[in-house]
């Protein structure tokens, strides 16, 4: 009974790697000297539900192989995005294929890797002055780009940025005005156009919200010293008359003050034998003269600076990346009290996807 249960317990640890190398295998019967596309694709679409790690990602970059041979574009596209928005440009083992199909599909797989304009690793940027109190313009979101690109970006009908994008580590710049008055999530549209190839990502930032004091209404005494503290209006202009018995005693008018209609600016001192009324000379020669140590001084302060070393170029501000950032601030409530809150912004992570028209 024992060695019944060895044997079997064996057959468990040994049947997944023989169904791993057994899919190879038969993928391979079908790409022999006659390749049948059709049955090849047809039996690796099934059996890449049941794969794991290595083996699936293996049937995912030879799928959309297997549907550009079939001339279905469409999937061969769908099939490839989903590839590299789930492992990058990570390659995957293809050596168990014959000479004629691995070379066919490296040209292939080549062409697509030079062509997707993959968006990965987006973070938010985190900089070591930024306040932690107050409600930001915008924050920065670091990204990675694996292919040139032609780049927009849009938060419904209105585009905010656009233009040309190398590969390699971006930063882009996202307002969040106005998204503060309610948790949700918005969806900053990014089109990156490689080629005839569009792919469309959204970065979606989540907004939330949380009062972290209900607000206090005021009382009764800082209403009234409120009210006490509120500027008053001067009497600008007005007339006051005292009367007794009906016979007018005492009258007082006061006369709101008006500017001058006319201003004499008073002139400088005047130079030697100057009239008032006269223009200054113009060929004095103590009005353009320069003495000779001035001279000197200014030949030498600019010989100086000719010879000087340049400055050295300002380093880039320092930013680590964070999965959220919180602020504080103080907001009103629908009674019209005032209370402190605090907002955290963070990005959901969402795939990329083919526009078509």
């Amino acid at each position: 009974m024992i060695k019944k249960l060895t044997a079997a317990l064996l057959l468990v640890l040994v049947l997944p790697g023989w169904l791993r190398a057994d899919w190879k295998s038969d993928l391979l019967a079908l790409l022999g000297p006659r390749p049948d596309h059709r049955a090849a694709y047809d039996y690796l679409a099934s059996a890449a539900a049941r794969l794991e790690g290595d083996d699936r990602q293996t049937a995912g970059a030879l799928l959309p192989y297997l549907a550009g041979k079939l001339n279905e574009t469409v999937r061969e596209q769908d099939l490839a995005a989903e590839y590299f928005e789930t492992y990058r440009d990570n390659d995957p083992d293809f050596g168990f294929l014959d000479y004629v199909t691995l070379r066919d599909f490296l040209a292939f797989w080549a062409r697509w890797k030079r062509a997707y304009p993959l968006v990965y690793d987006l973070n938010l940027l985190s900089y070591g002055k930024t306040p932690a109190t107050g409600i930001p313009a915008s924050v920065e979101i670091g990204l990675e780009l694996m292919n040139d690109a032609l780049y927009r970006i849009s938060l419904g009908p209105y585009i905010l940025e656009g233009g040309h994008w190398p590969r390699g580590f971006h930063i882009l710049s996202v307002p969040l005005s106005g998204l503060f008055s309610q948790s949700g999530d918005y969806d900053f549209v990014l089109d990156l156009k490689s080629g005839d190839l569009v792919v469309r990502k959204s970065v979606r930032v989540r907004v939330d919200v949380a009062d972290l004091a209900p607000p206090a209404a005021p009382s009764s005494r800082d209403v009234l010293f409120a009210e006490s503290r509120a500027p008053r209006r001067s009497i600008q202009e007005g007339e006051i008359s005292l009367y007794v018995d009906g016979k007018l005693v005492l009258k007082s008018r006061k006369i709101a003050s008006k500017p001058a209609p006319l201003s004499f600016p008073l002139p400088g001192p005047s130079m030697a034998g100057q009239k008032p009324y006269m223009p200054p000379p113009t060929d004095s020669p103590m009005a353009h003269g320069v003495s000779i140590l001035d001279a000197l001084a200014l030949a030498y302060k600019a010989i100086k600076e000719l010879v000087a070393k340049k400055p050295p170029k300002p380093s880039p501000p320092s930013y680590s990346k964070v999965s959220a950032l919180s602020f504080e601030y103080s907001r009103a409530t629908a009674a019209g009290l005032t209370s402190s809150a605090r907002a955290t912004v963070s990005l959901v992570p969402v795939r990329g996807a083919i526009l078509r028209e």
